[in-house]
């Protein structure tokens, strides 16, 4: 009686196993690819954020919209809309249209926070400390409105009432964690971080996927010299049956 003879898998098919490890590794290189490119994105943004806001005097303007940093803690208070230092605050800049800027001042009421030009506070006679405070008062006089303003934290009012032409803009928005982040990455700590931290994940990547690479290829080449071997036990046993045929006959 003949033994049956097992056919040779032919070369295309791959185990289950073998798939499953496969699509594994396509996913794995798909989803860590997709996380690297949103944490160089988020990295690049940041870094283009931060210069920016140094390059423009630790403002960024965008869009009528004047951001600042809270560097001092002036503003905290028990309000709900006291200002923690180093919060981020979005400043509504005052309108350049004479009509416009009558409408915006006549607007503005008592508790509203606005920045401005404190030239209290300033060294030199052009270049005014920025201030962030809570009107408290507001006069109107025969060259426009004047604002007294103070600090949530301070016992008294500002030394003197606010001009509008010194009222930068008002604040209609702020946020601690926010500001707290962009106050980190304005730092060279920060800006050193978004630029190694990237390529630290690159470079980690990079190392997994040439262990990866090197695996699978040595799977392979095992792979090939496994199945070469089987080949040649199912070509020899193939002889040894026509051998054991001639004999019987």
């Amino acid at each position: 009686m003949t033994a049956p003879v097992m056919a040779p898998m032919p070369a295309g098919d791959e185990p289950a196993a073998g798939r499953n490890k496969s699509g594994a590794a396509r996913v794995w290189s798909v989803v860590s690819g997709i996380v690297i490119a949103v944490v160089l994105v988020a990295a690049v943004a940041a870094l283009i954020v931060a210069i920016c806001y140094r390059a423009q005097g630790e403002t960024l303007t965008v869009g009528g919209m004047q951001y600042r940093i809270v560097l001092t803690g002036s503003m905290e208070g028990d309000r709900e809309d006291s200002l923690r230092t180093r919060s981020i605050v979005g400043i509504q800049v005052a309108p350049e249209d004479e009509a416009q800027r009558q409408e915006f001042f006549a607007s503005l009421q008592v508790g509203d926070i606005i920045t401005f030009n404190d030239w209290t506070r300033t060294g030199t006679q052009d270049d005014p400390v920025v201030n962030t405070h809570r009107i408290v008062e507001i006069n109107e006089t025969e060259t426009g409105f004047t604002f007294t303003t103070q600090g949530d934290a301070n016992d008294a009012p500002d030394a003197q009432p606010i001009g509008e032409d010194d009222v930068i803009g008002k604040v209609t928005w702020s946020n601690y964690g926010l500001g707290a982040f962009l106050y980190f990455l304005c730092s060279t700590t920060g800006i050193v971080v978004c630029l190694i931290v990237p390529a630290a994940l690159i470079l980690i990547y990079e190392i997994f996927n040439i262990a990866r690479i090197v695996r699978a290829d040595r799977h392979r080449k095992q792979q090939e010299e496994s199945d070469a071997r089987e080949r040649e036990i199912e070509r020899l046993r193939a002889e040894l049956e026509e051998l054991k045929r001639g004999e019987e006959k």
